[in-house]
């Protein structure tokens, strides 16, 4: 399936995480966006069934992890795109921690490895 193809599924299933279809093709490759559909339908379904996510990212749900992994900075993976939702924004080079209730967004942009924790 075509990138585009994979992106406008992404925006027609998932309309209220307010996705843009170009946006999403370009800043990602087929397998990011084939990963971020399969973890976004898992969050849907409550079935995170990805087992060995977690340790890597904060769970909203639990109380200490997001403090704890907070205090950890990300940075984008290829300094040359961005990432922007409603009050966090990387772009270029910039670090930062995550916000104090990260969206699953993010979340699945970490887990895909278009953000990255800096070392």
């Amino acid at each position: 399936m075509a990138k585009i193809d994979t992106a406008n599924e992404i925006v027609e299933e998932f309309p209220n995480k307010g996705f843009d279809a170009e946006q999403l093709k370009e800043e990602n490759t087929q397998e990011e966006l084939d990963q971020l559909q399969q973890d976004l339908r898992a969050e849907r379904e409550g079935t995170g069934d990805k087992t060995s996510e977690p340790s890597e990212t904060p769970a909203p749900e639990a109380s200490a992890a997001p403090a704890k992994e907070s205090a950890k900075k990300y940075k984008l993976k290829d300094p040359e795109t961005s990432y922007q939702e409603v009050g966090f924004t990387l772009a270029d080079d910039q670090e930062k921690e995550l916000p104090e209730n990260p969206s699953s967004f993010l979340l699945g942009y970490i887990r895909s490895g278009f953000i990255v924790e800096v070392k």
